[in-house]
């Protein structure tokens, strides 16, 4: 008599606690507010603009699908029953791409953070390429061998990096305060910056409220994710846009020279405490909690979206293997391996020849290109799928497309922070039309062969 072995399948371990600090670690990203930071005091209003025009139908969206349509994959499922095969792949194919060029510069901005772990004695880490590279790449693989061996291993650097991302949060707070107890004024307001630098940095304000979806995109291993995902939705959404509004305002209060783009906010937490003698260990201390949160961070931009491909490989649009679930963890290790050995490469490709700073806003730039067009296809998707049409949910859709439409246009305009704009230009573009085409090629390829 033969034995009939049912295929391993994705374990469930994500609990509505995982989802919440899931929100939290891979959306808040404090470096942000020091790229958002030439805006001045008007900032603040713009990041409120964007919460309202595209964080909230962005999250209710979600939160509307997930519950009526929970599926493995999130968006990519969602456009392919919406919208049809072809749509469903060129959507899920920039989702997963684009973690391509953004992984690399989570584990970037590690090592910049690193830096400033030792004053100028480690200031030499970011400008060194193979100490760059090194420490980049270890930190990445670290992250994919633990959601390799099991999401339930996995999701904890998830859930202690939220709290190193809250922890951030309180520090610059704190900072901020202790500056106004000690009766010193606001920092002096920045020069106003013209109409179009200004509107290069909105992407970037775009791009850090992205991450509500990865959630979505691992429903088959969340507890109930009909209920769970919407609720974690509303808690965690509601704590990256305060936390964002509060430490915007907080930063720019401190104010910073020549803020970076990858760790300004720690720059103002140091013009604080560092020349407080007896608080001087306070701003290490906030440099490693820092780190914390963006090994989290870059775990959770890692493994969820590694659930796309798995969802277009089990469709047979990309290779089945892409599908495989190991027999002994349940998780998609093929596709964490591919991923993660792209952005290693990625890694290596963009920080020789160039500055750290500039490989970062690069590649940033590209991600966020990319991560739109998902996201187009995401309100799209929900207009179809949500059954009745309301004025509401047709005006947040029109209203967070228009959002969308605005920082794809506005991701070719170099941000005032770039020093060799021919440099961004021809990263961004090349990277972006190399990752469509490529997507573009699997596809024929593969409909080509289901005809034959």
């Amino acid at each position: 008599m033969t034995t009939i072995v049912s295929p391993p399948k994705l374990k469930r371990a994500l609990r509505l606690r995982d989802l919440i600090l899931l929100n939290i670690v891979a959306v808040y990203t404090p470096s942000t507010l020091a790229q958002s930071l030439p805006l001045g005091w008007i900032g603040l209003a713009i990041w409120a603009v964007a919460i309202l025009a595209f964080l909230l139908p962005y999250a209710t969206a979600i939160s509307e699908l997930s519950a009526q349509h929970p599926r493995e994959g999130g968006v990519y499922a969602w456009t392919r029953m919406a919208l049809g095969d072809f749509h469903g792949f060129v959507c899920g194919w920039c989702y997963w791409v684009n973690t391509f060029l953004y992984v690399p510069t989570v584990f970037l901005a590690m090592v910049g953070v690193a830096s400033m772990l030792g004053g100028e004695r480690t200031a030499w880490l970011e400008s060194n390429p193979i100490v760059v590279t090194v420490i980049a790449g270890a930190a990445l693989w670290l992250a994919a061998a633990m959601h390799i061996f099991g999401l339930g291993q996995g999701k904890w650097l998830q859930n202690v990096g939220a709290f190193g991302r809250l922890g951030a949060a309180v520090a610059i707070l704190i900072a901020a305060i202790w500056k106004l107890a000690s009766g010193e004024p606001a920092a002096a307001a920045s020069p106003a910056l013209g109409f179009w630098p200004s509107l290069a940095l909105w992407p970037f304000v775009m791009n850090a409220l992205v991450g509500l979806d990865l959630g979505s995109a691992m429903s088959d291993e969340a507890e109930t994710p009909q209920r769970e995902i919407s609720r974690s939705l509303k808690v965690g959404g509601t704590a990256v846009a305060v936390c964002y509004l509060l430490t915007f305002a907080a930063v720019a209060f401190i104010g910073v020279n020549d803020p970076s783009p990858i760790y300004g906010h720690l720059q103002a937490v140091n013009s604080v405490f560092s020349p407080i003698g007896k608080l001087a260990w306070l701003a290490a201390l906030v440099v490693l909690i820092e780190l914390i949160g963006l090994l989290g961070s870059g775990a959770a931009w890692l493994a969820a979206p590694a659930r796309v491909p798995f969802a277009i490989g089990i469709d047979r649009y990309l290779p089945k293997a892409f599908a495989a679930v190991h027999p002994r963890y349940g998780t998609p290790y093929v596709a964490l391996l591919v991923q993660a050995s792209l952005a290693s490469v990625l890694i290596f490709i963009n920080t020789w020849g160039t500055t750290l700073k500039d490989a970062y806003i690069a590649l940033l730039g590209g991600s966020i290109v990319l991560v739109m067009v998902t996201y187009v296809y995401l309100l799209l998707a929900w207009r179809k799928l949500s059954g009745q049409q309301t004025p509401v949910r047709n005006l947040l859709s029109v209203v967070g497309m228009a959002a969308i439409g605005v920082a794809t246009v506005a991701c070719l305009i170099p941000p005032p922070t770039v020093e060799n704009v021919l440099q961004f230009e021809t990263s961004l573009i090349g990277s972006v039309l190399f990752l469509l085409g490529g997507g573009l090629v699997i596809y024929l390829s593969y409909t080509r062969r289901s005809k034959a």
